[in-house]
């Protein structure tokens, strides 16, 4: 039955989104049908449902797609995962890069939850490695780890500033594959971090920051695991590409 990939290879034809009846018309199917085979293609993450009921790729097929032919921009890749994450957990995303020679990170893109209270990081400002989630799921992440190239500056009354905190933390996010942080580098922020890399080599991470209050009643590990699991499926991507740097 042919449907299906004429119903996929349909939705690839207008990056911007089209409508189950545009769909519907390229397939010569019915738009009940087309309907039908777009919720299946979603459900699985091939497809996405855009605010004004159109349907874009999903992420599943951008990773297809990644790794059959290593074609897909890095940034489209990451956003379409990260744009899922903010679906599913309703708060701020930010991708953020890393290279080994830097003793800091940088947030490249980022994905705004709709909540009219939200804290956001500008893009392009170097963040310290030693306070907040982010540059902690690194950290932790790295096999070797210099401890006294850090400036561990305080930035609230909550940032770890002794390698012994900081060593602790550490420890905790190696165990549960993501790091969090409360207040650590600005008042009334939470976050949630985990490490994107490219095969062994750590790229970068994906982190949400979170207002104090909207953290879940069962605490920020909640978010973590979600957030992991975005992070893996956008690293396992990056790695079928062979991306060396986000």
């Amino acid at each position: 039955m042919s449907l299906v990939p004429d119903t996929l290879f349909a939705l690839t034809e207008r990056p911007q989104g089209s409508s189950i009846r545009a769909i519907a018309q390229a397939t010569n199917n019915s738009r009940s049908s087309t309907h039908r085979i777009l919720q299946t293609l979603a459900k699985a993450g091939y497809a996405q449902q855009t605010d004004n009921g159109g349907y874009v790729v999903g992420s599943k097929l951008l990773l297809l797609a990644a790794r059959v032919f290593g074609a897909v921009p890095v940034l489209e890749l990451a956003h379409s995962i990260m744009r899922n994450l903010v679906d599913e957990i309703g708060e701020t995303c930010y991708l953020a890069t890393y290279s080994p020679a830097d003793d800091f990170i940088t947030y490249v893109h980022r994905i705004e939850s709709d909540h009219l209270v939200r804290f956001v990081q500008p893009l392009g400002v170097k963040l310290p490695l030693h306070a907040g989630a982010v540059g902690k799921a690194i950290l932790a992440a790295l096999p070797k780890v210099d401890f006294s190239s850090l400036d561990m500056v305080a930035y609230t009354a909550r940032t770890l500033t002794s390698v012994k905190e900081l060593q602790a933390n550490l420890s905790v996010a190696k165990k549960h594959g993501y790091a969090t942080s409360i207040e650590e580098r600005v008042i009334g922020v939470a976050g949630v971090a985990a490490v994107v890399r490219s095969g062994d080599k750590v790229i970068g991470a994906l982190t949400v920051s979170v207002p104090l209050s909207r953290i879940p009643a069962k605490g920020l590990d909640i978010l973590g695991v979600a957030v992991r699991k975005h992070a893996d499926e956008l690293s396992s991507a990056l790695t079928s590409m062979g991306v060396e740097r986000i």
